[in-house]
């Protein structure tokens, strides 16, 4: 006959071990929130993008261009800035403040870097084809290494066109400092969190409407930028996997709202005056927030079609963020758009985006053979 002690044992160790798996279940829950504001972000900066380099590459001369422009400009910054957002939230829910640092730093470089790596191998190739001359022909070679490090977007800008850059925008730049930097937020976050989120908010308020100190547009600074991702990390400390209220959702949505209704009026009509870029950059800050707030615990059933759609977009965003603004640009000065009408101008855009999936795609399987080569 077996004791109540070791019945007891039995159940406790079932138990254990269930809430073991629970656990486990629960740090691979996605987000289906988060995956929806990455859709938003990438197809609204790819928009821009088209949009920004139809104008001032092309010379394009479709009077609809620039209020298609302001209309994607609304969504482009406030999209950049929930994306770091989300960077800082995302390390915390998966817990790799937590990890060892060697290791934190090897996960980082497989999803960061080698997938940067193989994008630029093919736009520095497609660059050449088109152009018929190597990107970064006329710089000092050294300056390749800004480009292995990823910051040679950075090093360009406060260069003046000096360097190897191609890929990755000011957004690569700023995403491997927050990247390097995570480990010590992730220590000063657990006794020093508010310290810490006056000192990023000051600095970036003297930055933007004091002194900027540096040779670089404020608002590409990481040194600037590091505010919104210390923001997604304490978020996580403040909300972790709680739900969020209703009303406080509910709230966030009308900011939300309300903001983008002004910025629209703002832009198209004559009832408010054009917002100035400091007040922008305040009103994106908040606006973001408030999209995070609105949108993390949104719920889709996963059956659902349309839950797929939103996951296969989220799963490549990064690698269409890195090759999409090259292929566009490579677009226009293959072909001469003075003589387009609207219809071919919207060909185009297709083509874009049908090429930057095709060549996102590739990046993501090239990066899965990659890393299973190297590590297996």
């Amino acid at each position: 006959m077996v004791s109540n002690v070791k019945v007891a044992n039995h159940f406790f160790f079932l138990y254990t071990d269930w809430r073991k798996n629970d656990r486990e279940f629960q740090m691979k829950k996605r987000i289906i929130g988060l995956d929806i504001l990455r859709d938003i972000g990438v197809i609204f900066i790819f928009l821009y993008h088209f949009c920004i380099e139809y104008i001032n590459l092309a010379n394009g001369t479709d009077p609809i261009m620039p209020s298609v422009n302001y209309f994607a400009n609304i969504w482009a910054r406030p999209a950049s800035l929930f994306l770091f957002i989300i960077s800082g939230y995302a390390l915390m829910y998966n817990h790799e403040n937590e990890i060892p640092v060697k290791d934190y730093y090897l996960r980082r470089f497989k999803g960061l870097f080698i997938p940067f790596y193989i994008a630029y191998t093919m736009m520095f190739l497609a660059y050449f084809a088109v152009n018929n001359v190597a990107a970064g022909s006329t710089s000092p070679l050294y300056f390749f290494v800004f480009t292995i490090l990823g910051v040679d977007a950075m090093v360009q800008e406060m260069t003046g066109g000096l360097g190897f850059y191609l890929i990755g925008e000011w957004f690569m730049s700023c995403i491997v400092i927050c990247y390097v930097v995570f480990p010590l937020f992730a220590k000063l976050i657990k006794r020093f969190k508010y310290l810490v989120l006056a000192i990023l908010i000051a600095w970036s308020a003297f930055l933007l409407f004091g002194c900027n100190i540096f040779p670089i547009q404020v608002e590409h600074n990481p040194l600037f930028v590091l505010l919104y991702f210390y923001v997604g990390m304490l978020l996580y400390d403040l909300v972790g996997r709680k739900q969020i209220s209703q009303n406080i959702r509910i709230i966030c949505t009308v900011i939300s709202v309300v903001i983008f209704v002004f910025l629209l009026l703002a832009g198209y009509t004559a009832i408010f005056s054009v917002v100035l870029n400091q007040p922008f950059e305040i009103i994106c800050a908040i606006w973001s927030i408030a999209m995070f707030i609105a949108i993390r615990d949104v719920d889709i059933n996963p059956e659902k079609k349309f839950y797929r759609v939103i996951t296969y977009i989220s799963g490549i965003s990064w690698n269409i963020i890195l090759v999409h603004h090259m292929i566009i640009i490579l677009l226009f000065k293959h072909y001469d758009i003075s003589l387009y009408s609207r219809r071919e101008t919207f060909t185009l855009s297709i083509l874009s985006f049908a090429l930057t999936w095709v060549a996102a795609i590739v990046v993501r399987n090239l990066s899965r053979i990659v890393r299973n080569a190297l590590y297996g």
